[in-house]
């Protein structure tokens, strides 16, 4: 993705910036140099609308597939919404191990695992990521594997 079709996500996320929430994070140490406060509902929207600009010839997004918008995305580390959002983007059910793998060594806080584990991480590869991850060395990934194992028992 070009700088300019990001800026176009990043200016839905403004739209719906909480400027209470974004200081809050802050003022909690959260990991972001960004967090514009969006809740996940809002995101979710944010996302439906992302969807819709995919199609649109009007729009900057316009002919991009969902899972290049998630994998842009979810290379922005530094981006609170940018890294809620991929894995609502990403088709479910079509994400691969490898994949899932390298996500998940970037996640930064719980907030971000629990919803990849329930938009991405769960459908069709959910069990094998809990066996790998349940006894693993990194924390987020035991953190990910329970939070599978909840959603899929």
């Amino acid at each position: 993705m070009t700088p300019q079709q990001l800026s176009a996500i990043h200016k839905l996320f403004r739209s719906r910036q909480n400027v209470f929430t974004s200081s809050l994070l802050r003022e909690h140490g959260y990991v972001y140099k960004v967090a514009f406060g969006c809740s996940l509902p809002d995101i979710k929207q944010i996302a439906l609308m992302v969807k819709e600009m995919l199609a649109d010839a009007e729009s900057p997004l316009y002919g991009l597939e969902e899972t290049e918008v998630a994998e842009s995305l979810w290379s922005e580390d530094d981006i609170r919404e940018s890294k809620m959002m991929a894995p609502l983007l990403f088709p479910r059910g079509t994400m691969d191990i490898e994949t899932a793998e390298r996500w998940a060594q970037t996640i930064p806080t719980p907030e971000v695992a629990d919803v990849a584990c329930m938009y991405a991480f769960q459908y069709g590869i959910g069990q094998e990521l809990i066996a790998r991850w349940k006894d693993a060395d990194g924390k987020m990934l035991r953190y990910c594997a329970r939070s599978l194992e909840k959603r899929l028992s």
